[in-house]
Protein backbone atom coordinates (compact mmCIF):
# COMPACT_ATOMS: atom_id res chain seq x y z
CA UNK A 1 0.00 0.00 0.00
CA UNK A 2 2.66 2.29 1.05
CA UNK A 3 4.42 1.45 -2.75
CA UNK A 4 1.36 2.37 -4.33
CA UNK A 5 0.86 5.56 -2.84
CA UNK A 6 3.98 6.70 -3.68
CA UNK A 7 2.99 5.82 -6.99
CA UNK A 8 0.14 7.57 -6.74
CA UNK A 9 2.39 10.93 -5.50
CA UNK A 10 4.66 10.47 -8.45
CA UNK A 11 1.98 10.18 -10.81
CA UNK A 12 0.39 13.28 -9.61
CA UNK A 13 3.78 15.11 -9.57
CA UNK A 14 4.64 13.52 -13.12
CA UNK A 15 0.91 14.32 -14.41
CA UNK A 16 1.34 17.86 -13.58
CA UNK A 17 5.12 18.77 -14.11
CA UNK A 18 4.25 16.84 -17.84
CA UNK A 19 0.92 19.29 -18.33
CA UNK A 20 2.73 22.29 -16.89
CA UNK A 21 5.87 21.31 -19.41
CA UNK A 22 4.08 20.58 -22.21
CA UNK A 23 1.92 23.68 -22.16
CA UNK A 24 5.41 25.80 -21.76
CA UNK A 25 6.61 24.60 -25.25
CA UNK A 26 3.53 24.55 -26.24
CA UNK A 27 3.23 28.75 -25.16
CA UNK A 28 6.57 29.76 -26.25
CA UNK A 29 6.64 28.71 -29.78
CA UNK A 30 3.27 30.16 -30.29
CA UNK A 31 4.50 33.12 -28.10
CA UNK A 32 8.10 33.07 -29.73
CA UNK A 33 6.83 33.40 -32.88
CA UNK A 34 3.86 36.22 -31.93
CA UNK A 35 6.41 38.33 -30.66
CA UNK A 36 8.75 37.82 -33.35
CA UNK A 37 6.27 38.90 -36.15
CA UNK A 38 4.74 41.75 -34.02
CA UNK A 39 8.31 43.16 -33.49
CA UNK A 40 9.23 42.81 -37.45
CA UNK A 41 5.83 44.56 -37.90
CA UNK A 42 6.49 47.19 -35.54
CA UNK A 43 10.13 47.93 -37.04
CA UNK A 44 8.52 48.25 -40.29
CA UNK A 45 6.02 50.46 -39.21
CA UNK A 46 8.56 52.94 -37.28
CA UNK A 47 10.29 53.22 -41.20
CA UNK A 48 7.29 54.08 -41.90
CA UNK A 49 6.74 56.45 -39.35
CA UNK A 50 10.61 57.72 -40.03
CA UNK A 51 9.54 58.67 -43.79
CA UNK A 52 6.87 60.31 -43.03
CA UNK A 53 9.32 62.47 -40.91
CA UNK A 54 11.77 63.35 -43.37
CA UNK A 55 9.35 63.17 -46.38
CA UNK A 56 8.62 66.83 -46.82
CA UNK A 57 12.37 67.55 -46.37
CA UNK A 58 12.87 65.23 -49.41
CA UNK A 59 10.20 66.72 -51.39
CA UNK A 60 11.44 70.25 -51.35
CA UNK A 61 15.32 69.05 -52.03
CA UNK A 62 14.02 66.92 -54.90
CA UNK A 63 11.60 69.79 -56.27
CA UNK A 64 14.80 72.37 -55.84
CA UNK A 65 17.67 69.75 -57.16
CA UNK A 66 19.48 70.63 -53.88
CA UNK A 67 21.72 67.87 -53.15
CA UNK A 68 22.87 69.56 -50.11
CA UNK A 69 19.36 68.95 -48.57
CA UNK A 70 18.98 65.68 -49.91
CA UNK A 71 22.06 64.36 -48.06
CA UNK A 72 21.13 66.22 -45.06
CA UNK A 73 17.53 63.82 -45.05
CA UNK A 74 19.72 61.05 -46.00
CA UNK A 75 21.91 61.57 -42.73
CA UNK A 76 18.96 62.14 -40.74
CA UNK A 77 17.79 58.23 -42.08
CA UNK A 78 21.34 56.75 -41.45
CA UNK A 79 21.02 57.84 -38.11
CA UNK A 80 18.44 55.42 -37.31
CA UNK A 81 19.60 51.02 -36.40
CA UNK A 82 16.76 49.89 -38.38
CA UNK A 83 17.76 51.44 -42.03
CA UNK A 84 20.57 49.86 -43.51
CA UNK A 85 21.06 52.18 -46.38
CA UNK A 86 18.56 54.52 -48.15
CA UNK A 87 19.05 56.23 -51.83
CA UNK A 88 17.24 59.67 -53.31
CA UNK A 89 16.36 59.95 -56.90
CA UNK A 90 14.71 62.54 -58.46
CA UNK A 91 13.15 63.21 -62.06
CA UNK A 92 15.62 65.72 -63.06
CA UNK A 93 18.66 63.32 -62.21
CA UNK A 94 19.32 64.37 -58.95
CA UNK A 95 20.59 61.14 -57.08
CA UNK A 96 22.37 60.71 -53.06
CA UNK A 97 22.66 57.61 -51.20
CA UNK A 98 24.36 55.93 -48.38
CA UNK A 99 24.70 52.45 -47.30
CA UNK A 100 25.70 51.09 -43.99
CA UNK A 101 28.36 49.09 -42.55
CA UNK A 102 26.90 45.87 -43.09
CA UNK A 103 26.73 44.49 -46.87
CA UNK A 104 23.66 43.96 -48.92
CA UNK A 105 21.89 40.29 -49.35
CA UNK A 106 20.52 39.68 -52.75
CA UNK A 107 17.94 38.95 -50.83
CA UNK A 108 17.23 41.74 -49.05
CA UNK A 109 14.35 43.65 -50.03
CA UNK A 110 14.34 47.46 -51.00
CA UNK A 111 11.04 49.52 -49.88
CA UNK A 112 10.46 52.27 -52.13
CA UNK A 113 8.39 55.36 -51.28
CA UNK A 114 7.19 57.84 -54.18
CA UNK A 115 8.60 61.70 -53.25
CA UNK A 116 5.26 64.50 -54.25
CA UNK A 117 5.87 67.90 -54.74
CA UNK A 118 5.37 70.24 -52.72
CA UNK A 119 3.01 72.19 -54.04
CA UNK A 120 0.95 69.47 -56.65
CA UNK A 121 0.14 66.61 -54.67
CA UNK A 122 -0.32 64.64 -57.72
CA UNK A 123 3.34 65.42 -58.93
CA UNK A 124 5.82 62.74 -58.75
CA UNK A 125 9.28 64.44 -58.29
CA UNK A 126 11.41 61.36 -57.14
CA UNK A 127 11.87 58.46 -55.22
CA UNK A 128 13.35 57.21 -51.53
CA UNK A 129 14.55 53.64 -51.80
CA UNK A 130 15.39 52.29 -48.09
CA UNK A 131 16.56 48.91 -47.10
CA UNK A 132 15.38 47.88 -43.89
CA UNK A 133 18.57 46.54 -41.52
CA UNK A 134 16.59 43.27 -41.48
CA UNK A 135 19.50 41.36 -39.42
CA UNK A 136 18.76 44.13 -36.76
CA UNK A 137 15.48 43.79 -36.80
CA UNK A 138 15.56 40.07 -36.70
CA UNK A 139 18.07 40.06 -33.95
CA UNK A 140 16.18 42.65 -32.05
CA UNK A 141 12.65 40.42 -32.43
CA UNK A 142 14.44 37.17 -31.27
CA UNK A 143 15.93 38.87 -27.84
CA UNK A 144 12.06 40.25 -27.02
CA UNK A 145 10.68 37.13 -27.77
CA UNK A 146 12.99 35.39 -25.85
CA UNK A 147 12.62 37.46 -22.82
CA UNK A 148 8.85 37.02 -23.27
CA UNK A 149 9.05 32.97 -23.85
CA UNK A 150 11.62 32.71 -20.46
CA UNK A 151 9.00 35.17 -18.38
CA UNK A 152 5.81 32.57 -19.80
CA UNK A 153 7.81 29.13 -18.66
CA UNK A 154 9.09 30.50 -15.12
CA UNK A 155 5.56 31.31 -14.78
CA UNK A 156 4.18 27.75 -16.24
CA UNK A 157 6.74 26.33 -13.83
CA UNK A 158 5.45 28.54 -10.95
CA UNK A 159 1.87 27.04 -11.24
CA UNK A 160 2.59 24.01 -12.00
CA UNK A 161 4.89 23.56 -8.38
CA UNK A 162 1.79 25.83 -6.52
CA UNK A 163 -0.39 23.14 -8.17
CA UNK A 164 1.86 20.65 -7.34
CA UNK A 165 1.97 21.48 -3.75
CA UNK A 166 -1.70 22.17 -3.22
CA UNK A 167 -2.55 18.72 -4.58
CA UNK A 168 -0.73 17.08 -2.58
CA UNK A 169 -1.47 19.08 0.26
CA UNK A 170 -4.91 18.65 -0.02
CA UNK A 171 -5.60 15.08 -2.01
CA UNK A 172 -2.36 13.17 -2.01
CA UNK A 173 -1.54 13.46 1.65
CA UNK A 174 -4.89 12.71 2.83
CA UNK A 175 -5.29 9.85 0.55
CA UNK A 176 -1.83 8.25 1.65
CA UNK A 177 -2.52 8.36 5.00
CA UNK A 178 -5.63 6.88 4.52
CA UNK A 179 -4.42 4.48 2.46
CA UNK A 180 -1.66 3.82 4.52
CA UNK A 181 -4.32 3.55 7.79
CA UNK A 182 -6.18 1.12 5.92
CA UNK A 183 -2.95 -1.25 4.95
CA UNK A 184 -2.61 -1.78 8.55
CA UNK A 185 -6.17 -2.81 9.27
CA UNK A 186 -6.97 -6.83 8.78
CA UNK A 187 -9.76 -8.70 8.45
CA UNK A 188 -12.02 -8.85 11.66
CA UNK A 189 -9.52 -5.99 13.57
CA UNK A 190 -12.18 -3.71 15.04
CA UNK A 191 -9.36 -0.85 14.32
CA UNK A 192 -10.98 1.95 12.18
CA UNK A 193 -9.82 5.04 10.40
CA UNK A 194 -9.61 8.52 11.40
CA UNK A 195 -11.15 11.67 8.79
CA UNK A 196 -7.64 13.36 7.94
CA UNK A 197 -8.03 16.86 9.58
CA UNK A 198 -9.71 19.66 7.60
CA UNK A 199 -11.60 16.73 5.45
CA UNK A 200 -14.35 16.01 7.51
CA UNK A 201 -17.30 17.49 5.06
CA UNK A 202 -15.12 17.46 1.70
CA UNK A 203 -15.36 13.83 -0.17
CA UNK A 204 -12.16 12.39 1.36
CA UNK A 205 -13.92 12.59 4.82
CA UNK A 206 -17.09 10.66 3.02
CA UNK A 207 -14.27 8.30 1.49
CA UNK A 208 -13.22 7.70 5.10
CA UNK A 209 -16.88 7.16 6.78
CA UNK A 210 -17.81 5.39 3.82
CA UNK A 211 -14.60 2.59 4.40
CA UNK A 212 -15.24 2.32 7.76
CA UNK A 213 -19.15 1.15 7.24
CA UNK A 214 -17.49 -1.32 4.89
CA UNK A 215 -15.20 -2.38 7.23
CA UNK A 216 -18.29 -2.83 10.02
CA UNK A 217 -19.96 -4.47 7.14
CA UNK A 218 -17.27 -7.07 6.60
CA UNK A 219 -16.73 -7.63 10.25
CA UNK A 220 -19.96 -8.55 10.60
CA UNK A 221 -19.83 -10.95 7.20
CA UNK A 222 -16.91 -12.49 8.88
CA UNK A 223 -18.28 -13.12 12.31
CA UNK A 224 -21.66 -14.17 10.67
CA UNK A 225 -19.04 -16.72 8.21
CA UNK A 226 -17.37 -18.42 11.09
CA UNK A 227 -20.78 -19.02 12.97
CA UNK A 228 -21.75 -20.62 9.51
CA UNK A 229 -18.38 -22.16 9.16
CA UNK A 230 -18.62 -23.65 12.99
CA UNK A 231 -22.25 -25.58 12.67
CA UNK A 232 -21.03 -26.69 8.96
CA UNK A 233 -17.94 -28.33 10.03
CA UNK A 234 -19.65 -29.74 12.81
CA UNK A 235 -22.48 -31.40 10.71
CA UNK A 236 -19.79 -32.20 7.90
CA UNK A 237 -18.22 -34.32 11.01
CA UNK A 238 -21.92 -36.10 11.52
CA UNK A 239 -22.35 -36.86 7.83
CA UNK A 240 -19.06 -37.71 7.27
CA UNK A 241 -19.12 -40.19 10.70
CA UNK A 242 -22.53 -41.22 9.04
CA UNK A 243 -21.22 -42.05 5.67
CA UNK A 244 -18.24 -43.44 7.10
CA UNK A 245 -19.73 -45.65 9.59
CA UNK A 246 -22.86 -46.58 7.70
CA UNK A 247 -23.65 -50.78 7.15
CA UNK A 248 -25.28 -49.68 3.45
CA UNK A 249 -22.80 -49.43 0.73
CA UNK A 250 -22.82 -45.48 -0.62
CA UNK A 251 -21.97 -44.13 -3.43
CA UNK A 252 -21.81 -41.76 -6.77
CA UNK A 253 -21.33 -42.25 -10.14
CA UNK A 254 -21.12 -39.42 -12.72
CA UNK A 255 -22.91 -39.75 -16.40
CA UNK A 256 -20.13 -41.65 -17.54
CA UNK A 257 -21.11 -44.53 -14.92
CA UNK A 258 -17.31 -43.91 -13.42
CA UNK A 259 -17.33 -44.05 -9.52
CA UNK A 260 -16.02 -41.42 -7.96
CA UNK A 261 -17.06 -41.45 -4.16
CA UNK A 262 -17.26 -44.67 -1.79
CA UNK A 263 -17.61 -45.16 1.44
CA UNK A 264 -15.80 -47.84 2.91
CA UNK A 265 -18.97 -50.38 3.15
CA UNK A 266 -19.50 -49.92 -0.96
CA UNK A 267 -15.65 -50.89 -1.24
CA UNK A 268 -16.20 -53.86 0.89
CA UNK A 269 -19.39 -55.45 -0.84
CA UNK A 270 -17.88 -54.76 -4.53
CA UNK A 271 -14.54 -55.62 -3.48
CA UNK A 272 -15.89 -58.81 -1.08
CA UNK A 273 -13.11 -58.25 1.13
CA UNK A 274 -12.26 -55.95 4.12
CA UNK A 275 -8.86 -54.54 2.85
CA UNK A 276 -9.71 -51.40 1.24
CA UNK A 277 -7.59 -50.29 -1.92
CA UNK A 278 -9.53 -46.85 -2.90
CA UNK A 279 -7.67 -45.80 -5.53
CA UNK A 280 -8.27 -49.49 -7.05
CA UNK A 281 -12.50 -48.32 -6.84
CA UNK A 282 -12.67 -45.12 -7.69
CA UNK A 283 -12.95 -43.65 -11.50
CA UNK A 284 -13.44 -47.33 -12.37
CA UNK A 285 -17.15 -48.34 -14.35
CA UNK A 286 -19.84 -49.05 -11.68
CA UNK A 287 -21.36 -51.87 -14.21
CA UNK A 288 -18.66 -53.45 -14.82
CA UNK A 289 -18.66 -54.90 -10.87
CA UNK A 290 -22.20 -56.57 -11.78
CA UNK A 291 -22.50 -60.04 -13.67
CA UNK A 292 -24.43 -58.78 -16.11
CA UNK A 293 -22.70 -55.41 -16.77
CA UNK A 294 -25.42 -54.54 -19.89
CA UNK A 295 -28.40 -54.79 -17.73
CA UNK A 296 -27.44 -52.55 -15.25
CA UNK A 297 -26.41 -49.99 -17.80
CA UNK A 298 -29.64 -50.00 -19.49
CA UNK A 299 -30.97 -49.53 -16.14
CA UNK A 300 -28.96 -46.66 -15.09
CA UNK A 301 -29.89 -44.79 -19.03
CA UNK A 302 -33.62 -45.33 -18.12
CA UNK A 303 -33.62 -43.58 -15.17
CA UNK A 304 -31.00 -40.60 -15.98
CA UNK A 305 -34.09 -40.77 -19.12
CA UNK A 306 -36.95 -40.17 -16.63
CA UNK A 307 -37.68 -36.33 -15.80
CA UNK A 308 -37.51 -34.86 -11.57
CA UNK A 309 -35.23 -36.59 -8.94
CA UNK A 310 -37.16 -40.09 -8.48
CA UNK A 311 -35.47 -42.98 -7.03
CA UNK A 312 -35.31 -46.10 -8.50
CA UNK A 313 -34.17 -49.43 -7.40
CA UNK A 314 -33.35 -52.93 -8.77
CA UNK A 315 -32.07 -56.49 -7.39
CA UNK A 316 -28.90 -57.66 -9.17
CA UNK A 317 -25.52 -60.13 -8.76
CA UNK A 318 -22.57 -58.46 -8.28
CA UNK A 319 -19.80 -60.15 -10.44
CA UNK A 320 -18.45 -62.67 -8.09
CA UNK A 321 -14.60 -63.64 -7.12
CA UNK A 322 -13.43 -67.53 -8.50
CA UNK A 323 -14.57 -69.74 -5.84
CA UNK A 324 -16.96 -67.45 -4.43
CA UNK A 325 -20.39 -67.39 -3.32
CA UNK A 326 -22.63 -65.27 -6.06
CA UNK A 327 -23.85 -62.37 -4.06
CA UNK A 328 -26.92 -60.12 -4.52
CA UNK A 329 -27.75 -56.51 -3.91
CA UNK A 330 -30.39 -54.08 -3.97
CA UNK A 331 -29.42 -50.94 -5.67
CA UNK A 332 -30.95 -47.77 -4.76
CA UNK A 333 -30.58 -44.82 -6.96
CA UNK A 334 -31.41 -41.17 -6.68
CA UNK A 335 -30.30 -38.01 -8.30
CA UNK A 336 -27.80 -35.21 -7.21
CA UNK A 337 -28.50 -32.81 -9.71
CA UNK A 338 -26.85 -29.24 -10.03
CA UNK A 339 -29.23 -26.86 -11.21
CA UNK A 340 -27.06 -24.40 -12.61
CA UNK A 341 -24.74 -26.98 -14.48
CA UNK A 342 -27.11 -29.75 -15.32
CA UNK A 343 -24.11 -31.97 -17.31
CA UNK A 344 -22.40 -32.36 -13.57
CA UNK A 345 -25.23 -34.03 -12.33
CA UNK A 346 -24.78 -37.10 -10.26
CA UNK A 347 -26.40 -40.09 -9.47
CA UNK A 348 -26.19 -41.43 -5.69
CA UNK A 349 -26.38 -45.02 -4.91
CA UNK A 350 -26.67 -46.84 -2.40
CA UNK A 351 -26.47 -50.81 -2.20
CA UNK A 352 -27.49 -53.36 0.20
CA UNK A 353 -26.23 -56.86 0.26
CA UNK A 354 -29.64 -59.17 0.21
CA UNK A 355 -27.75 -62.28 -0.48
CA UNK A 356 -29.38 -64.13 1.87
CA UNK A 357 -32.89 -63.72 0.67
CA UNK A 358 -32.47 -63.54 -2.60
CA UNK A 359 -31.06 -67.02 -2.29
CA UNK A 360 -34.70 -67.73 -0.18
CA UNK A 361 -36.20 -66.66 -2.62
CA UNK A 362 -34.40 -68.32 -5.85
CA UNK A 363 -35.10 -71.36 -3.41
CA UNK A 364 -38.69 -70.70 -3.00
CA UNK A 365 -39.18 -70.21 -6.61
CA UNK A 366 -37.35 -73.39 -7.79
CA UNK A 367 -38.95 -75.22 -5.91
CA UNK A 368 -42.29 -74.08 -6.71
CA UNK A 369 -41.62 -74.46 -9.88
CA UNK A 370 -39.68 -77.60 -10.60
CA UNK A 371 -40.41 -81.04 -9.76
CA UNK A 372 -38.81 -82.04 -6.25
CA UNK A 373 -37.86 -85.75 -7.84
CA UNK A 374 -36.40 -85.05 -11.26
CA UNK A 375 -35.76 -80.88 -11.15
CA UNK A 376 -37.12 -80.54 -14.91
CA UNK A 377 -40.03 -77.97 -15.05
CA UNK A 378 -42.59 -79.26 -13.24
CA UNK A 379 -46.62 -78.81 -15.18
CA UNK A 380 -47.31 -75.16 -13.97
CA UNK A 381 -43.80 -73.75 -15.07
CA UNK A 382 -43.65 -75.74 -18.10
CA UNK A 383 -47.08 -74.59 -19.59
CA UNK A 384 -45.81 -70.73 -18.87
CA UNK A 385 -42.52 -71.53 -20.76
CA UNK A 386 -43.90 -73.19 -23.54
CA UNK A 387 -46.84 -70.03 -24.28
CA UNK A 388 -43.54 -67.78 -23.99
CA UNK A 389 -41.27 -70.21 -26.37
CA UNK A 390 -44.69 -70.35 -28.94
CA UNK A 391 -45.20 -66.41 -28.41
CA UNK A 392 -41.30 -66.30 -29.38
CA UNK A 393 -41.35 -68.27 -32.60
CA UNK A 394 -44.65 -66.60 -33.49
CA UNK A 395 -42.74 -63.16 -33.70
CA UNK A 396 -39.66 -64.76 -35.13
CA UNK A 397 -41.24 -67.08 -37.38
CA UNK A 398 -40.16 -70.38 -36.47
CA UNK A 399 -40.97 -73.64 -35.84
CA UNK A 400 -42.46 -75.35 -33.21
CA UNK A 401 -42.47 -78.83 -31.65
CA UNK A 402 -44.12 -79.55 -29.18
CA UNK A 403 -43.68 -83.81 -27.68
CA UNK A 404 -45.51 -85.69 -25.40
CA UNK A 405 -43.71 -88.75 -23.93
CA UNK A 406 -45.48 -91.22 -21.90
CA UNK A 407 -43.19 -94.25 -20.43
CA UNK A 408 -44.33 -97.98 -21.43
CA UNK A 409 -43.33 -100.43 -18.91
CA UNK A 410 -43.16 -98.30 -15.91
CA UNK A 411 -45.79 -99.40 -13.70
CA UNK A 412 -44.23 -103.24 -13.89
CA UNK A 413 -41.00 -101.66 -12.93
CA UNK A 414 -43.45 -99.64 -9.81
CA UNK A 415 -45.05 -103.22 -9.07
CA UNK A 416 -42.05 -105.56 -9.22
CA UNK A 417 -39.58 -103.57 -8.01
CA UNK A 418 -40.82 -100.59 -5.47
CA UNK A 419 -41.55 -97.28 -5.79
CA UNK A 420 -37.59 -96.47 -4.77
CA UNK A 421 -36.67 -98.33 -8.26
CA UNK A 422 -39.49 -96.48 -9.70
CA UNK A 423 -38.06 -93.20 -8.08
CA UNK A 424 -34.60 -94.25 -9.97
CA UNK A 425 -36.29 -94.94 -13.29
CA UNK A 426 -37.93 -91.59 -13.55
CA UNK A 427 -34.47 -89.66 -12.47
CA UNK A 428 -32.04 -91.23 -15.34
CA UNK A 429 -34.81 -90.90 -17.83
CA UNK A 430 -35.37 -87.18 -16.70
CA UNK A 431 -31.69 -86.63 -17.05
CA UNK A 432 -31.28 -88.17 -20.24
CA UNK A 433 -34.04 -86.12 -21.95
CA UNK A 434 -32.79 -83.33 -20.61
CA UNK A 435 -28.98 -84.15 -21.84
CA UNK A 436 -30.95 -83.82 -25.84
CA UNK A 437 -32.21 -80.12 -25.34
CA UNK A 438 -30.78 -76.70 -24.79
CA UNK A 439 -31.81 -74.35 -22.06
CA UNK A 440 -34.12 -72.79 -23.90
CA UNK A 441 -36.07 -75.59 -24.33
CA UNK A 442 -39.37 -76.46 -22.40
CA UNK A 443 -38.26 -80.14 -20.78
CA UNK A 444 -40.80 -80.65 -18.29
CA UNK A 445 -42.38 -83.69 -15.93
CA UNK A 446 -46.14 -83.15 -16.91
CA UNK A 447 -47.05 -85.60 -14.12
CA UNK A 448 -46.36 -89.44 -13.10
CA UNK A 449 -44.72 -91.02 -15.80
CA UNK A 450 -45.23 -88.65 -18.45
CA UNK A 451 -42.85 -85.79 -19.93
CA UNK A 452 -43.95 -82.55 -22.26
CA UNK A 453 -40.42 -81.40 -24.36
CA UNK A 454 -41.12 -78.03 -26.78
CA UNK A 455 -38.33 -77.02 -29.20
CA UNK A 456 -37.86 -75.40 -32.30
CA UNK A 457 -36.35 -76.89 -35.52
CA UNK A 458 -35.17 -76.05 -38.95
CA UNK A 459 -37.76 -77.00 -40.98
CA UNK A 460 -35.80 -77.41 -44.36
CA UNK A 461 -34.66 -80.70 -42.53
CA UNK A 462 -37.55 -82.84 -43.20
CA UNK A 463 -36.29 -85.33 -40.31
CA UNK A 464 -35.24 -82.84 -38.03
CA UNK A 465 -38.08 -83.93 -35.62
CA UNK A 466 -38.04 -87.63 -36.43
CA UNK A 467 -34.16 -87.99 -35.83
CA UNK A 468 -34.83 -86.51 -32.60
CA UNK A 469 -37.90 -88.47 -31.50
CA UNK A 470 -35.88 -91.84 -32.75
CA UNK A 471 -32.61 -91.02 -30.51
CA UNK A 472 -34.69 -90.14 -27.75
CA UNK A 473 -36.40 -93.59 -27.91
CA UNK A 474 -33.20 -95.00 -27.99
CA UNK A 475 -31.69 -93.54 -25.20
CA UNK A 476 -34.80 -93.88 -22.56
CA UNK A 477 -34.74 -97.42 -24.02
CA UNK A 478 -31.28 -98.15 -22.41
CA UNK A 479 -30.99 -100.57 -19.26
CA UNK A 480 -31.55 -98.18 -16.07
CA UNK A 481 -29.88 -99.55 -12.46
CA UNK A 482 -31.83 -99.50 -9.48
CA UNK A 483 -29.66 -101.05 -7.45
CA UNK A 484 -28.61 -104.59 -5.80
CA UNK A 485 -26.94 -105.25 -9.11
CA UNK A 486 -30.42 -105.21 -11.07
CA UNK A 487 -31.31 -103.65 -13.88
CA UNK A 488 -34.78 -102.14 -15.73
CA UNK A 489 -35.86 -101.34 -18.68
CA UNK A 490 -38.72 -98.70 -19.31
CA UNK A 491 -40.13 -97.58 -23.46
CA UNK A 492 -41.49 -94.67 -24.53
CA UNK A 493 -44.85 -93.36 -26.32
CA UNK A 494 -44.07 -89.99 -28.15
CA UNK A 495 -47.04 -88.14 -29.61
CA UNK A 496 -45.72 -85.20 -31.77
CA UNK A 497 -47.46 -81.72 -32.73
CA UNK A 498 -45.88 -79.40 -34.72
CA UNK A 499 -46.62 -75.75 -35.12
CA UNK A 500 -47.17 -74.18 -37.57
CA UNK A 501 -48.41 -76.94 -39.27
CA UNK A 502 -51.18 -77.81 -36.62
CA UNK A 503 -52.65 -75.46 -33.78
CA UNK A 504 -51.15 -72.62 -32.64
CA UNK A 505 -52.24 -72.22 -29.49
CA UNK A 506 -51.15 -73.92 -26.83
CA UNK A 507 -53.35 -75.55 -24.93
CA UNK A 508 -54.06 -76.95 -28.67
CA UNK A 509 -50.67 -77.84 -29.07
CA UNK A 510 -50.72 -79.76 -25.90
CA UNK A 511 -53.89 -81.90 -26.63
CA UNK A 512 -52.55 -83.17 -29.92
CA UNK A 513 -49.61 -84.21 -28.94
CA UNK A 514 -51.34 -86.06 -26.05
CA UNK A 515 -53.76 -86.74 -28.84
CA UNK A 516 -50.89 -88.55 -30.96
CA UNK A 517 -49.19 -90.20 -27.98
CA UNK A 518 -52.33 -91.99 -27.20
CA UNK A 519 -52.47 -93.28 -30.55
CA UNK A 520 -49.28 -94.89 -29.53
CA UNK A 521 -50.78 -96.15 -27.06
CA UNK A 522 -53.18 -97.61 -28.17
CA UNK A 523 -51.24 -98.90 -31.16
CA UNK A 524 -48.77 -101.34 -29.90
CA UNK A 525 -46.77 -98.56 -27.19
CA UNK A 526 -43.14 -97.85 -28.21
CA UNK A 527 -43.04 -95.56 -31.04
CA UNK A 528 -43.86 -91.77 -32.06
CA UNK A 529 -46.77 -90.63 -33.63
CA UNK A 530 -47.28 -87.12 -35.87
CA UNK A 531 -50.31 -85.62 -35.50
CA UNK A 532 -52.17 -85.27 -38.23
CA UNK A 533 -55.95 -84.03 -38.47
CA UNK A 534 -56.88 -87.22 -40.76
CA UNK A 535 -58.42 -90.44 -38.17
CA UNK A 536 -55.34 -92.53 -39.45
CA UNK A 537 -51.87 -91.31 -38.43
CA UNK A 538 -50.14 -90.00 -41.77
CA UNK A 539 -46.54 -90.76 -40.12
CA UNK A 540 -45.95 -93.23 -37.35
CA UNK A 541 -42.50 -94.87 -36.71
CA UNK A 542 -41.91 -97.40 -34.04
CA UNK A 543 -39.11 -98.26 -32.51
CA UNK A 544 -37.19 -101.94 -33.47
Amino acid sequence: MKILSKKVHIRVASGVASGALLFSIIASVVWFYMSYHEEVNRSRNQIDQIVITVEQTASIAMYLGNKELAEEVLRGLEANDIISSARLTSQTGLSASFEGEGSLNRSDIAVIYPIRSPFNESEIVGDLLIYPNQQYIENNAISLAKVQVVVLVAYSIIIALLTLFIVNRILTEPLKYVANRFHLITPGDSTRIDVPTGNDQNEIGALVKDINTLLNAVNSQIENERDLRSQTENLSKKFRFIFERASAGIGLIDANNLLIVANPALLRLLGQTFIIDTERFTKTDFTAFFNDPQVIKEFIEDFWAKPGNQFSAVDIQLKHKVRAADRWVHCLFSKVEDINNPDDSLLEVVLYDITERAEREQNIIYEAEHDPITQLLNRRAGMSKLESSVIDAQKKERSFAVLMIDLDGFKYVNDTYGHDAGDKVIIEVAHRIKQFFRGSDVVARWGGDEFLIAFSYNPNYDSAVSDIATDLQFQISQPINIGHEQTASVGSSIGISLYPDNESSVSALIEQADEAMYFVKNNGKNFFNFYKKETTPASTTKLT
